[in-house]
């Protein structure tokens, strides 16, 4: 996924496959994820549902109990054992499925959590992403020793280039394991 400039000035995000190109219209980039959601009308719980997808721009929940567009609502969220308290509003519905949310307000201290959720949930993203693409007989051995590193070196490249390829994630753990055998007594 790589950002590209509209004519208008606007942040937008074009979306690659080997088949397919086109322009997502999104203001942020959505990553998948499972979690819950309870939906407050007046400081009274109107529904719940599972959240599918975050961003820092809103959320989509699952949901049999949908809201017409445009209602605003107060959203209590657990995603990535974080919980987040936000007011959004509903700004898609698809009849049976689930609702696309926009986050109104969020304030500081949530914004801070929402950005611990989209962290956590965008390196489980490109991770089942990349692996994915990998070869089937591609084998990564993870310990629990290695595992805070690497994924603080995955988070490291992501920042700084916005996109971590197969090769670097092979190198990422190729190098923590070469590090942690030579640390051994």
């Amino acid at each position: 996924m790589k950002r590209v400039h509209t004519p208008a000035g606007e942040r937008r995000f074009m979306v690659e496959s080997p088949d397919i190109q086109f322009l997502e219209r999104r203001r942020f980039p959505r990553y998948a994820c499972t979690g819950s959601a309870e939906i407050f009308q007046s400081g009274k719980r109107s529904g719940w549902g599972t959240v599918k997808g975050v961003s820092r721009g809103g959320c989509y929940i699952e949901t049999t109990q949908l809201l017409p567009p445009g209602t605003e609502v107060q959203l209590r969220l657990i995603i990535a054992d974080t919980a987040l308290y936000t007011s959004a509003k509903v700004v898609a519905t698809d009849p049976l499925v689930g609702m696309g949310m926009d986050f109104m307000v969020v304030p500081p201290e949530q914004g801070n959590k929402l950005a611990q959720i989209i962290e956590k949930v965008a390196v489980l993203d490109l991770a089942v992403l990349q692996a994915d693409r990998m070869p089937p007989n591609t084998v990564f051995r993870i310990t629990r020793e290695t595992a805070p590193d690497i994924l603080a070196k995955i988070v490291e490249r992501i920042n700084e280039k916005g996109v971590l390829t197969r090769q670097e994630l092979r190198d990422i753990v190729k190098s923590q394991q070469v590090d942690s055998k030579q640390s051994l007594p």
